[in-house]
């Protein structure tokens, strides 16, 4: 009898201890567009999500406690945003939420997580209101490791003026985050002495853009400046290219990217001559670049990059920081830890908030030549830039 109970003891004790020293999951919530005309932004940022998640969770996770992902589909509107971030904070109980892609749908996001009290780090947004309503201008909840157009437009149209830009049109899309770049750019070509020849606006999604490229080239102006993504930039394009235009393109978006690219494969140089600006370009993460082309046989999007960029270099810093200096992690104290973040470098720069919760990454200028990318320049950022 006494050697059955010591046997039993043995195997109990060999038996994998599940108790309190289990900490549970950190959750996570991604907000993007996954349905409508923008759903490739929110396919991308799910993907980019998942394969970082992985990554961390490979190393052992966060202070010993593994990372869940939870989405949730705002459809790049602001009204779609609400539910999203409701339904990743009441329904999904996530501890902070990194979103949403779409200026228009962080705005209208922004009210909800300070109603409820949960950090959201903003991934790529780039209306300058995001800025200017977070932090000090009385958003304590939201950050934003992206750079908007306001703090851009002044350095890229400084760019064109240096090339000798006299006038230029611009092309936005017809949403917040468009109308936004399009006011922005319009006040920095002022400043930089840019006539704006006039400016247009598109439906994201529509297939057809020979109407706008008509007007476009009835102006006369030198450059289009356009504010479009790679989704809408290929059909756009083409059609560029059929009609004979010849102004200079200069972008802000995913114009000149990996992901254009690769939608326009069949005749890669039709973006030949393109100049963007832009904050994340494939090669700053070689690493994280071969991940993705063998887990998608595609090249690697902006909009999931970002997202896995502001997981792994703004809020894991932000969760070791809650956990080791404070004690614990919930939504509260992440909130405090994000504004301890200091890292030094990431790819796309330093990552360290400032009074109103932006963060001043690199700003890249891209272009394409012969079909390939490459960088033109890689500018550091400060708030010194709009004065």
């Amino acid at each position: 009898m006494r050697i059955a109970l010591a046997l039993v003891l043995l195997l109990v004790a060999a038996l994998p201890f599940h108790g309190a020293a289990q900490a549970p999951p950190i959750r996570i919530g991604f907000g993007s567009a996954m349905s409508g005309p923008a759903a490739i932004t929110g396919e991308g940022v799910k993907w980019g999500a998942t394969l970082a998640v992985e990554e961390i969770n490979a190393k052992g996770g966060v202070m010993g406690r593994k990372l869940e992902a939870y989405f949730a589909d705002n459809k790049a509107q602001p009204g779609e945003a609400v539910s999203a971030v409701r339904k990743l904070a009441d329904v999904d109980k996530v501890d902070v939420i990194i979103g949403q892609t779409h200026s228009g749908a962080c705005l209208g996001a922004m009210p909800v997580v300070k109603e409820i009290g949960v950090p959201m780090v903003v991934e790529s947004c780039s209306h300058a209101d995001i800025r200017k309503l977070s932090g000090k201008g009385g958003n304590e909840w939201t950050f934003r490791v992206a750079l908007d157009d306001e703090i851009m437009a002044h350095t890229f149209a400084k760019y064109m003026a240096k090339k000798g830009v006299k006038s230029a049109s611009i092309l936005a899309m017809n949403n917040d985050f468009g109308r936004g770049a399009a006011t922005a750019y319009d006040v920095a070509f002022k400043k930089a002495g840019i006539k704006t020849a006039s400016t247009e606006f598109f439906d994201p999604g529509q297939p057809d853009y020979r109407p706008v490229l008509a007007r476009l080239k009835r102006t006369g102006a030198e450059a289009i400046l356009a504010v479009i993504l790679a989704s809408d930039g290929a059909p756009f394009m083409r059609q560029f290219r059929e009609l004979g235009m010849t102004q200079k393109i200069y972008a802000r978006g995913s114009l000149a990217s990996a992901e254009f690219l690769h939608q326009v494969r069949d005749n890669p140089k039709l973006g030949d001559g393109i100049i963007e600006a832009s904050y994340w370009v494939t090669g700053l993460d070689p690493e994280w670049d071969r991940k993705w082309q063998e887990r998608h046989n595609i090249p690697p999007r902006i909009h999931g990059s970002l997202a896995a960029i502001t997981l792994k270099y703004a809020v894991v810093p932000a969760l070791e920081i809650a956990q080791k200096k404070h004690g614990k992690i919930d939504r509260a104290t992440i909130r405090q830890a994000l504004t301890e973040v200091d890292v030094k470098d990431s790819p796309v720069g330093p990552i360290k908030f400032d009074q109103n919760h932006q963060a001043w990454i690199n700003m890249i200028l891209l272009e394409i030549q012969d079909g390939k990318l490459r960088i033109l320049e890689k500018l550091p950022t400060s708030p010194a830039l709009l004065n």
